[in-house]
């Protein structure tokens, strides 16, 4: 289940909606399909979505979002389920990709944000591991884009599960394939995929820099990576010292997951 014909849900309404279920791990295992889903926002389906969705049988839906784009955008889940979000803000680091000046300074402002995300991700990484070590699955990780946020989570998801680093980056760069992120918003014209203000929008900036905060670009979240290696040594330090997942909990999630 490699292909992103398999792997995109069709959704009509959809943004990046993907199942991560079919990845082999270094052991040969294999992601069960159907358990575990990454996605940009949910607040555009159609009626046309609501049997395909409602089909995916999903019990939790963990939104990875600030309060004021979840106000702003909320999750249409035609069926009711457990929906999981945090009260406490994130930084608005978007301000700065706004106001960048071109698309090379857009870049390294993106790979600096990326640098930064594993700390005020903190609480929602963490609930997010509690969820699925409690089998609170099927579940549906997402944020705004289901691209930088959901990137990093799905990244640190796939890599407790053994997937190779590899097929993590591979995964990531899918979102340039999955969906057109720049016709997304030019179609739902109240979108702002957690990236505009009320002063300034990335539909009003120049193309190339517009592209540099929408491409899934993998120096992104390699510098994410890079940074938790910097400061832990390792992911598996990063996920066991400070995320707490330990031996006994990893070994929960892979039961619940693989197959």
């Amino acid at each position: 289940m490699n292909d992103l014909s398999t792997r995109l849900v069709p959704l009509e309404g959809g943004c990046n909606f993907r199942d991560l279920g079919g990845y082999t791990t270094v052991d040969q295992r294999r992601i069960k399909p159907g358990k575990l889903y990454r996605s940009g926002v949910m607040s555009y389906f159609t009626a046309a979505d609501k049997a395909t969705l409602h089909a995916l049988g999903v019990r939790t839906i963990c939104d990875l979002r600030r309060e004021d784009e979840r106000s702003a955008e909320p999750t249409a889940w035609p069926v009711e389920v457990n929906l999981v979000a945090w009260d406490e803000e994130v930084p608005r680091g978007e301000l700065s990709w706004l106001d960048s000046n071109d698309a090379e300074h857009a870049r390294e402002v993106m790979k600096q944000t990326y640098r930064t995300m594993p700390d005020w991700l903190h609480n929602r990484l963490v609930g997010l591991f509690e969820l699925l070590a409690n089998n609170e699955v099927p579940l549906v990780f997402h944020c705004a884009a289901g691209k930088d946020r959901t990137g990093l989570s799905a990244a640190l998801i796939l890599h407790c599960l053994g997937v190779p680093r590899e097929t993590i980056y591979r995964d990531y760069e899918l979102t340039n394939h999955a969906v057109d992120l720049d016709a997304f918003l030019r179609h739902h014209g109240k979108a702002r995929l957690g990236l505009s203000n009320n002063r300034n929008t990335l539909t009003t900036m120049d193309t190339a820099r517009r592209q540099a905060i929408l491409n899934a670009d993998l120096a992104y979240l390699m510098a994410g990576l890079e940074q938790i290696e910097q400061d832990h040594d390792t992911l598996d330090n990063y996920l066991r010292d400070v995320l707490g997942v330990s031996d006994a909990t990893q070994a929960e999630i892979r039961h619940n997951l693989l197959i």
